[in-house]
C-alpha cells in the first residue's frame, strides 16, 4: 500500500521510480545498472522490516555498491537501535510511519538535489528514486525476544530524540540537554555515548548542584599534591578521568560563576590546569550539558556567562516531558511492570484498562 500511494504521488510531482517488494530485489536491479552502466536512481527510499533482506542489511549493501546513493530508511517500527543503525550506516534520513506524503516527496526530492550535488547522475528520463518497502512490514512480524533497550518511545516528540542522537552519535560536537527534571536527560546523554565513537572510553557525570561549590573546581579539574590543607595526594578530576571519552555536566545552570569561567577556556582552547597546577592539561573529552533551567533567562539575569552559554549550545536536544507523549505511558508502563517483577522474583503484572485511564490523564511533571 505505501510503495502503491508513494509511487503515486512521485508521479505527480513528476518524479519516475522503480518498486520492489523485497531488498534484495532492488538491489539486483542496482547491481545490473552498475554492471552494464544502465539508469542509476537519485534516491533510494527503503523499510527497515521486510522478509528478507533487511533495510539495514540493504543500506549496508548499497553503500558498498553505489556510496553516494542518498538511502531514506523509513518505519513503523522505530527505537533508538534503528536510527543509530541507520545513521551509523549512512541514511541520508530516517522516516518514520505514518509519515505527510507530500513531506515525504519534498524529503526525496530534497535527497535528489543532494545526490547531483554530489555528482550522481540518474539516465535521462529514468528513475529518480526507487521506492522500496513490504507489505508485511506494516504490521507486526513475529520476531526474537530483543535486549532491553535505551529509550522506549513511538510518539512523535521521542521519534525526534531517536533520530537527533542517531545523528549526534557520528560526531564530536557539544550538546545541550534540557527538558523538566525528571524528562530523562541523563538516559539520553548515556545513550549519545553508548552509541558514539568514544563508547570505549569512560563515560563521566557529574551533578553541578549536588557538589558543595568550594569542592567542585576539584572535582572537576582535580588538585595537585599540597594545593591547599588535606590534599595530601594529586587527585584526578572528571575531566581527566573521562578521557577520550564523555563528561556528562548536569544542572549546569546551577554552575558558580568563576567555575563558569574555567569551563569556558576549556571548551575554548582545550586545555586546563589542576588546583595547584602549572601545567596544561589537554582535555580529550566530550561534552554533554544539560539543565531545566531556562539558560537565556539567566543569562539576561547575569547568573550566566553569555559566551558559556554560546559554546554548550552548539547542539540543542530539548526532551518531553511525559504528557507530551501519552501514547508511550502504556509501552512503558509495562517495560516498568515486567523490570520490577524481574527484581522481586514474582510474575509479571499487568495493568488493568481502568488504572491505564488514570495514570495517562496524570499531569506527570517532568
Amino acid at each position: 500500500a505505501i510503495r502503491w500511494v508513494l509511487d503515486r504521488a512521485l508521479a505527480r510531482a513528476g518524479i519516475g521510480c522503480r518498486t520492489f517488494e523485497r531488498g534484495q530485489d532492488a538491489l539486483n536491479a542496482l547491481e545490473a545498472a552498475k554492471t552494464v552502466g544502465g539508469e542509476l536512481p537519485l534516491v533510494l527510499v527503503s523499510d527497515i522490516r521486510m522478509p528478507g533482506l533487511s533495510g539495514v542489511d540493504l543500506l549496508t549493501k548499497v553503500k558498498e555498491l553505489v556510496p553516494e546513493l542518498p538511502v531514506i530508511i523509513m518505519t513503523a517500527f522505530s527505537d533508538l537501535e534503528s536510527a543509530v543503525s541507520a545513521f551509523q550506516g549512512g541514511a541520508f534520513e530516517y522516516l518514520t510511519k505514518p509519515f505527510d506524503v507530500l513531506k515525504a516527496v519534498e524529503l526525496i526530492s530534497r535527497a535528489m538535489e543532494d545526490a547531483r550535488r554530489r555528482g550522481l547522475h540518474a539516465a535521462a528520463g529514468q528513475a529518480g528514486a526507487a521506492a522500496q518497502g513490504a507489505a508485511s512490514a506494516a504490521s507486526p512480524i513475529d520476531e526474537p525476544s530483543a535486549p532491553v533497550p535505551d529509550l522506549i518511545g513511538q510518539a512523535p516528540a521521542m521519534q525526534e530524540v531517536f533520530r537527533a542522537i542517531g545523528r549526534l552519535s557520528q560526531s564530536n560536537v557539544t550538546v545541550l540537554l534540557t527538558g523538566e527534571s525528571g524528562a530523562g536527560k541523563e538516559v539520553v546523554a548515556r545513550a549519545i555515548w553508548k552509541h558514539s565513537r568514544r563508547s570505549r572510553a569512560p563515560y563521566i557525570a557529574i551533578n553541578m548542584a549536588a557538589i558543595p561549590r568550594e569542592l567542585l573546581e576539584s572535582q572537576l579539574f582535580g588538585h595537585e599534591k599540597g594545593a591547599f590543607t588535606g590534599a595530601v595526594a594529586t587527585r584526578l578530576g572528571r575531566f581527566e578521568q573521562a578521557k577520550g571519552g564523555t563528561l556528562f555536566l548536569d544542572e549546569i545552570g546551577d554552575m558558580p560563576m568563576e567555575l563558569q569561567t574555567r569551563l569556558l577556556r576549556v571548551l575554548s582552547n582545550g586545555y586546563f590546569y589542576r588546583v595547584g597546577g602549572h601545567q596544561p592539561i589537554k582535555a580529550d573529552v566530550r561534552v554533554i550539558a544539560a539543565t531545566n533551567q531556562n539558560l537565556e533567562e539567566r543569562v539576561k539575569s547575569g547568573q550566566f556567562r553569555e559566551d558559556l552559554y554560546h559554546r554548550l549550545n552548539v547542539i540543542r536536544l530539548r526532551l518531553p516531558p511525559l504528557r507530551d507523549q501519552v501514547e508511550d505511558i502504556a509501552p512503558l508502563s509495562a517495560h516498568f511492570l515486567a523490570a520490577g517483577a524481574r527484581e522481586l522474583g514474582v510474575e509479571p503484572k499487568t495493568l488493568t484498562p481502568e488504572a491505564l485511564n488514570v495514570i495517562r490523564a496524570f499531569p506527570f511533571p517532568g
